[in-house]
């Protein structure tokens, strides 16, 4: 039902019952990190971890919670321990991410080289370097980068994934600029697969794109069909009706649309939040004139860099921080943040249209 609450409160029960069994401690850990509470996820896999030094799944989530809490030599550490340990756990994922936020190409290099032909591993990669080569601007390197990663999961039959995949990769264009309907893109991931997450991640396309009829109408399917899914009606839906709003130039219902989203912010993996729920919150405030709210919501997403290295909204909260502090009168500000996001996307495409549209702003502040 991925019920987050009832998961975790089984997870409590059972740790307390059997205190020396790492499988709940394990589970807990991951279902924390999936809703950004690093500290509680540190806490039970550093117990799995002092039962069972061993246990892959303690080791894999100590380095993902210390990620999440930006201690990275620490996470590097683990992962280092575990290849002395021989665990299958190889930690190729976060060290690639590592790599990514060091700017070192040969080690990232080194990663992807290290995945080739093993699944699931090699996906995770290059799904990564999609979404770096977006998050810096690198658009056309992106899409060779995506088409690969499309044929490589058409190849292991990951045909869930495959559709999540297309659709996010339009999500990511749309928040750089390029406007052009998510119909066609939706109707070819629900011919892929037409399971939950992808028909979520379609919802908020649609929001993205303006098209808010079809947008609420899977909303309302998805809602009716899955009453106890916790990210689905709890975080993915408010954010899609918040997008709607926001396009409508209603910040502050947007805003209001948002709240109870905070309990699941800055999570890690599969269906978490990631920086979604803070960066169209931000954009609410926005859109809503509140420059100093709007800013706090971006910092946020620069203060947690572990979530989601590779996330082009990560370079697009730069610009948000820019924009947020025009509203607020503070230039000097502004300015520094403007130049932030022209670092991160300083090897960029000539034509990409959010960068076009920042240099025009960053002129006027001149």
């Amino acid at each position: 039902t991925r019920d987050i609450s009832k998961t975790v409160d089984t997870y409590e029960q059972w740790k307390k019952t059997y205190p020396r069994d790492t499988v709940p401690l394990d589970n807990v850990a991951l279902a924390y990190g999936s809703i950004g509470q690093f500290e509680k996820s540190l806490a039970n896999a550093s117990e799995a971890y002092r039962l069972d030094p061993k246990d892959t799944f303690a080791n894999q989530n100590l380095a993902g919670a210390y990620m999440g809490l930006n201690r990275f030599d620490e996470a590097k550490a683990v992962i280092v321990q575990s290849e002395n340990k021989g665990l299958t756990f190889t930690g190729a994922r976060i060290l690639y991410l590592i790599a990514f936020m060091q700017h070192d190409q040969m080690a990232m290099q080194q990663r992807l080289e290290s995945v080739k032909g093993k699944g699931i591993r090699e996906v995770l990669l290059l799904l990564f370097k999609g979404e770096g080569e977006y998050s810096q601007g690198k658009v056309q390197a992106a899409r060779q980068t995506f088409v690969d990663l499309m044929t490589l999961m058409k190849s292991l039959g990951m045909n869930e994934f495959a559709a999540g995949t297309l659709i996010a990769q339009k999500q990511v264009e749309v928040e750089l600029g390029y406007s052009s309907p998510a119909g066609p893109t939706v109707e070819k991931a629900l011919a892929i697969a037409k399971d939950r997450d992808t028909r979520a991640a379609a919802m908020d396309l649609l929001a993205r794109t303006g098209d808010a009829a079809e947008a609420e109408k899977l909303a309302q399917e998805l809602a009716k069909e899955f009453p106890s899914g916790t990210m689905l009606n709890s975080a993915w839906i408010p954010i899609a009706r918040a997008v709607i709003e926001i396009h409508r130039n209603n910040g502050s219902k947007a805003v209001a649309l948002l709240e109870n989203t905070r309990a699941y912010e800055l999570g890690q993996g599969p269906n978490s939040c990631n920086y979604w729920a803070n960066y169209t919150r931000a954009e609410g405030y926005r859109v809503a004139h509140d420059g100093a709210n709007a800013a706090a919501e971006y910092q946020k997403i620069l203060d947690h860099r572990g979530v989601e290295a590779v996330s082009p909204l990560y370079a697009l909260a730069h610009l948000g921080l820019g924009r947020a502090s025009v509203l607020q009168g503070d230039n000097g500000k502004a300015r520094t943040a403007y130049q932030d996001f022209f670092a991160e996307t300083k090897d960029a495409d000539p034509d990409v249209p959010v960068v076009k549209q920042a240099k025009a702003e960053y002129a006027k502040l001149q």
